[in-house]
């Protein structure tokens, strides 16, 4: 299991707040880490001219308050909380807060014209992330979130048996169904091999070795083997499951298990929660 030292928890006021907040409480019983840091970045990628400052720091102030409101109405919850409102450029701001060993729990947002803010996060930080997708909390609960079932998608990779240990341990924690999943990539093989009866035999041989290989690892959880297009059907799954455990090369998610894009689609295709594990 991740035992991180703090959890790290974006807020920006915006509509997942509450949503944000009460997972990151929920991760942190999960993980029994009680040292959090909600921040807030005010991003500006230039240096402001001076009369601009007065402004700059009302609002760091403001922020400030508001982080400072939200803590001290957890403080009776046993949570050791610090605030933060850092100014200045996005990563040179995560990187002083984003320690090696801690865990990161954002929402996240998605755009047709550009990067979000959140994907940016994830493409530029390497710890464990807890992205956050679900409906919108009219305050803060974790009786709210009932994770009932799992789904770890997995390749075989270094990278993807971390998360599936991982999700192993959260499934026993919440008493939560896992279900492990692999996906021959069938596409690669109908790409190599012409002939229907060969690339049937070969489908075939590439299940029954990934077959021995889950039976060694799953233990007593349920698994899945198929072939087909990665992506699709494991956004299929996801439609039956609470949360979803990914495993990445731990520098972006668009570097990620599978055949390189898998993760990212998962993230911005899936409305579930994803615990993205490098």
């Amino acid at each position: 299991m991740i035992q991180p030292e703090r959890i790290i928890v974006g807020i920006d006021f915006k509509k997942l707040t509450n949503s944000v907040i009460s997972h990151a409480l929920w991760l942190s019983n999960v993980l029994r880490c009680k040292n959090l840091t909600f921040f807030h970045i005010i991003e500006y990628n230039l240096t402001p001219p001076a009369y601009l400052l007065p402004y700059i720091s009302k609002e760091k102030q403001i922020l400030e308050n508001k982080l400072n409101s939200i803590a001290t109405d957890l403080k009776n919850q046993n949570f050791k909380i610090e605030t933060k409102v850092l100014f200045g450029r996005l990563m040179e701001g995560l990187t002083e807060i984003a320690k090696d060993n801690a865990v990161m729990v954002i929402g996240f947002k998605r755009y047709i014209t550009r990067p979000s803010t959140s994907e940016r996060i994830l493409k530029g930080v390497k710890i464990p992330i807890f992205i956050v997708q679900s409906d919108e909390y009219d305050q803060i609960s974790t009786e709210r979130i009932k994770i009932s079932k799992i789904l770890c998608p997995i390749d075989f990779s270094s990278y993807s048996l971390r998360a599936l240990e991982i999700a192993k341990d959260i499934s026993k924690i919440t008493n939560a169904k896992l279900l492990i999943l692999h996906v021959v990539p069938e596409q690669r093989v109908r790409n190599i091999i012409e002939e229907t009866e060969l690339i049937n035999k070969y489908l075939e041989d590439l299940r029954e070795e990934s077959k021995q290989k889950m039976e060694k690892i799953a233990e007593n959880f349920d698994f899945e083997i198929i072939s087909g297009i990665p992506i699709e059907e494991i956004l299929k799954r996801s439609k039956e499951v609470d949360l979803i455990i990914l495993g990445s090369k731990g520098r972006s998610y668009t570097e990620a298990i599978f055949m390189g894009s898998v993760a990212e689609a998962v993230i911005k295709n899936s409305n579930k929660n994803i615990f993205l594990i490098p």
